[in-house]
């Protein structure tokens, strides 16, 4: 009998913990996962509720760089791009970014522009159960993106 005693005891933050998810998920608020953005690539799966077009390839990777050269690098639909990055805990400070000049379909140039004008605008990341991050700016826009499964 002491030793159920003490496995339940041993149990309870565990059991405790998921049950806060549960309530936290039954209110309607995905429970907080904390992580880094560093490595990737990172896909980006939606973009301001709009999704992201078939075909186009619009990704991150968070190169930790040393002594302060971290840099972030991808393709936003059409070219590629780089910036500074910095991570603290939530907060997230992107850019300036600059991308390669390459013209393409009117409807991949608009991607892109508005893949980089939100992300440039990000200011704070969350996650979420899944592993997806969720990078968000003061203005309502956000960016979900997931690491690439190969």
């Amino acid at each position: 009998m002491m030793r159920i005693g003490l496995m339940l005891m041993a149990l309870a933050p565990v059991l405790l913990g998921g049950c806060n998810k549960a309530m936290a998920i039954a209110k309607g608020q995905a429970p907080v996962v904390a992580g880094t953005l560093e490595g990737g690539p990172w896909l980006v799966e939606d973009l301001n509720g709009g999704g992201i077009m078939d075909n186009a390839r619009v990704d991150l990777t968070f190169d930790p760089g040393d002594q302060g050269t971290s840099v972030v690098i991808g393709r936003s639909g059409c070219n590629r791009y780089r910036g500074a990055w910095q991570q603290d805990g939530a907060t997230l400070k992107l850019g300036p970014l600059a991308s390669t000049m390459m013209a393409c379909t009117p409807a991949l140039m608009d991607l892109e522009r508005k893949f980089l004008g939100t992300l440039e605008a990000v200011r704070t990341v969350t996650y979420d159960e899944t592993g997806a991050a969720m990078l968000k700016a003061p203005d309502g826009r956000i960016m979900k993106i997931r690491r690439e499964t190969r």
